[in-house]
């Protein structure tokens, strides 16, 4: 009996986007993943070893740490860029050797390069070259990654509101929202408390496209550029977002212009704008209380 060869595939950064087509193709193609588990206080002490970077960066790192001496291969691909004339974060795109020169006895890593600024010929190059490396021919690659691809959503792309309840625009990277350690599960507390979430993922590219030409330039960062115009796009249309909360981490250079931009919009539209910042010493009791005072005022000012 030959035994599949273990992949190890970390719970950050692009996995919340891509993880799941990644995992369907690496089974497709005959490995066994070992996806990483949730994000947990020992995965942040296991990060936090990392300086000068931010928090969702560190928690990468601490699930790579977690993971490494379990498989045979690591799968960090160097996304560097997923949309015409737009690029990924520089750490992103650096990750790879960042973890090579961070961690030793590091198993191979397939850090196979992506690069859709002008085409999607490094997507299919990259596919062909992750199979070579698992023993696949072309052909067999590409179909895996078909059939990986039609499996691709992994986040809500859709929301339903309830004409009853306040909604909120909750404005973040997918691997701070959604990883209930670093966002401390603030989707489950909104809900809880009684306001529908909507996510930047439930606004399509081109209602968020169409929305962030007001800014009079394309941003360059891939995610930031939609966040952005899914914040404007829930602010201006037919019913806006009752307020906007947007979330990001200590020292995201991408973040800190994003954020001014949305809040300068939500302030002449008159929509309250909430910034939450997160680091790994972040307290979930100050957390909460700017929540809950930021959705009573909401709740106020509906009533008044």
């Amino acid at each position: 009996m030959v035994l599949a060869v273990r992949i190890g595939l970390p719970r950050g950064l692009l996995y919340y986007q891509y993880g799941l087509v990644w995992e369907n193709f690496l089974r497709e193609l005959g490995a066994e993943v070992v996806v990483a588990g949730d994000t947990t206080k020992a995965t942040l002490d296991h990060g936090s070893v990392l300086d000068e970077v931010c928090l969702p960066v560190k928690v990468y790192f601490g699930h790579v740490y977690e993971l490494y001496k379990k498989v045979d291969y690591l799968f960090s691909p160097r996304v560097i860029s997923v949309a015409a004339g737009q690029y990924t974060c520089p750490k992103i795109i650096g990750m790879p050797d960042m973890l090579r020169s961070n961690i030793d006895n590091l198993p191979p890593v397939i850090n196979v390069n992506v690069n859709l600024r002008q085409n999607n010929r490094s997507l299919y190059e990259a596919i062909v070259s992750v199979g070579r490396t698992l023993g696949r021919g072309a052909i067999p690659s590409l179909y895996a990654w078909y059939r990986a691809w039609k499996h691709r959503h992994q986040l809500p792309t859709a929301y339903q509101s309830d004409i009853k309840r306040q909604r909120i625009g909750l404005i973040g990277h997918s691997y701070i929202i959604y990883d209930r350690q670093i966002s401390m599960n603030i989707i489950n507390k909104l809900r809880d408390i009684g306001f529908d979430v909507i996510t930047p993922e439930m606004v399509s590219n081109r209602q968020a496209t169409a929305a962030a030409k007001v800014l009079g330039k394309k941003i360059f960062w891939s995610n930031s550029h939609h966040m952005a115009g899914a914040a404007l796009a829930l602010m201006q249309s037919a019913q806006p977002v009752n307020g906007l909360i947007f979330m990001t981490s200590f020292s995201c250079g991408p973040d800190a212009l994003i954020g001014e931009l949305i809040n300068q919009r939500a302030q002449s539209l008159n929509i309250p704008c909430l910034l939450l910042t997160v680091d790994e010493h972040t307290a979930e009791a100050g957390f909460i209380t700017r929540l809950e005072a930021f959705t009573d005022m909401l709740v106020r000012r509906k009533r008044s």
